[in-house]
């Protein structure tokens, strides 16, 4: 994922905050799509879907709420600038405690808990605390 699209993503979460609405747009991206796929599987979005219009293609997310809050707005989100690999036993030891740590593997992108249940490492894209 590209910096630029990850700004883009974080700002659109950043001002969901304050508007509140259930559903937002962002720019198509494979690698988007793939996080945003990782992120539903945990729970932090209700859904997703593409949106094709003329020459543009977005990708609409369904916010998730708690108690009025957006769950992904209560977490802060950081793109991880270094391309260290983190093995598996790495994963168990250190990283158990985050909420999720999406890192891209040689089976795909997926949650730490996915790479620890499938016994790989990988390098981290985005850490939500």
């Amino acid at each position: 994922m590209n910096q630029k699209s990850f700004l883009n993503l974080q700002n659109i979460l950043k001002v969901s905050k304050q508007t509140k609405p259930s559903i937002v747009k962002i720019k198509f991206s494979k690698k988007s799509l793939e996080i945003l796929s990782v992120l539903l599987k945990e729970g932090f979005i209700r859904g997703y879907f593409l949106e094709d219009k003329k020459s543009t293609k977005n990708i609409c997310i369904l916010l998730k709420y708690t108690d009025d809050i957006n769950i992904l707005n209560l977490k802060s989100i950081q793109l991880k600038q270094q391309r260290k690999y983190i093995s598996v036993k790495e994963l168990k030891t250190y990283y158990t405690a985050f909420n999720l740590l999406i890192l891209s593997t040689k089976k795909g992108t997926m949650s730490h808990l996915n790479a620890i249940n499938l016994n790989i490492g990988g390098f981290p894209m985005i850490n939500i605390i």
